[in-house]
């Protein structure tokens, strides 16, 4: 490729909501992803049936699916990944949290 031509990434708001339709169980897939995220709560995290948990599973899933296919891109979009990143590590702690008994207004 030479220094003319650009690449035209996805557009991110599409990339959203393709992952949001994609017919993936998103809460059971979000639940397992954290499971692997976070080893010292594994056995938590599936007898955790909160309506604000399994939106946080619902959401971590989505965010993590769009870190990941970042990640994938050349060239890379470096803000928008460590934003995507930064998410992931917000949502994680949230869990922490969540399953630790702590409370918070963003969860209601």
């Amino acid at each position: 490729m030479d220094g003319d031509e650009r690449v035209e990434h996805p557009d991110e708001e599409d990339m959203l909501r393709g992952h949001m339709k994609s017919g993936i169980a998103l809460v059971r897939a979000g639940r397992t992803r954290l499971m692997l995220a976070l080893p010292r709560h594994r056995d938590k995290i599936p007898c955790t049936h909160r309506m604000a948990f399994q939106s946080l599973c619902r959401i971590y899933e989505v965010t993590a699916l769009m870190r990941d296919e970042l990640r994938k891109e050349l060239p890379c979009r470096e803000e928008l990944l460590a934003e995507y990143e930064e998410l992931c590590r917000g949502i994680e702690a949230d869990a922490v949290a969540m399953l630790d008994g702590k409370t918070s207004d963003r969860w209601i």
